[in-house]
């Protein structure tokens, strides 16, 4: 996802709708929640004392489901009555010497994961040992290659 500033310093969301590039002024599209208090309350309780870069940041892991909720529905509907939207035409107009960030696009770990079409996360976290564990002895030849040996583990779930 990419937050963008719009004008008084306020942070947007960025949307690519088949008009263009857009951004979703979050503290103003609140209302589009009226059935989800958690989403309002989160992005509210977030943005109550001003919109900032660093207040999203430090609480992504809260904040980042209700800003892909909003996101989605800016996709599906953009026309959505409490939707409130800017037009990215010239982001450049909105940058300055004192604070020249315009955009920052922020990239969670689970979104990589999920796009992995060999697995080798999942079985990476699925078969990882423990650090230190006897089991994995790493190769003096070539420091990225493991060995495990199985005897160990197998000694360990079923101890004689």
């Amino acid at each position: 996802m990419k937050l963008v500033r719009l004008d008084d310093d306020r942070v947007g969301l960025f949307v690519l709708l088949p008009k263009g590039p857009h951004a979703i002024d979050i503290a103003n599209s609140l209302g589009v929640f009226p059935h989800d208090p958690l989403s309002n309350g989160l992005l509210n309780g977030a943005l109550k004392g001003g919109c900032d870069w660093s207040v999203i940041v430090k609480h992504w892991v809260h904040l980042r489901w209700p800003l892909k909720r909003l996101q989605s529905i800016a996709l599906a509907n953009p026309d959505t009555p409490r939707l409130v939207l800017q037009p990215l035409v010239d982001a450049t107009g909105t940058a300055s010497t004192a604070n020249p960030i315009i955009a920052i696009e922020v990239t969670d770990i689970e979104g990589v994961e999920r796009h992995d079409p060999t697995g080798w996360h999942t079985m990476q976290r699925h078969f990882a040992l423990p650090p230190g564990d006897e089991a994995v002895r790493q190769s003096a030849a070539d420091e990225t290659v493991r060995v495990i040996d199985f005897r160990s583990i197998e000694q360990r779930r079923h101890p004689s």
